[in-house]
């Protein structure tokens, strides 16, 4: 593929954990493991360090829940026994769900920005 995508076009494509050169290919091989490059268009994506970026960004996306989750557990009528386990179930559920797609928009940006790895 010759056209370099837009940003706003690689990060959906990465929000998606697809290639964010054509929106076809894997971008993660395992769970938070990136493909070295796009089985479809070849692009090379293995190089790419996104570091702590997509932890922060969780964290940073996730916040207002975690804030809406504390207050109902501290204010809601449920025994501490039930509430805090499942409180936890669901903080940990909503990270493990939105961590790749946070990874994979941050490479998508960084991919559209033209980085590559720490050294560059």
């Amino acid at each position: 593929m010759t056209d370099t995508p837009g940003l706003a076009r690689a990060v959906g494509r990465g929000l998606r954990q697809c290639c964010p050169a054509c929106g076809r290919g894997k971008l993660f091989r395992t769970y938070l493991k990136q493909v070295d490059t796009c089985d479809v268009c070849g692009a090379a994506l293995g190089d790419i360090r996104a570091d702590d970026g997509p932890a922060w960004l969780t964290v940073l996306t996730l916040g207002p829940l975690l804030v809406a989750v504390t207050f109902f557990v501290s204010f809601a009528e449920i025994p501490l026994w039930l509430s805090l386990p499942a409180a936890t179930l669901i903080v940990t559920g909503a990270v493990l769900l939105l961590l790749p797609r946070m990874k994979g928009a941050f490479i998508a940006a960084l991919w559209v920005a033209g980085r590559k790895g720490a050294g560059e």
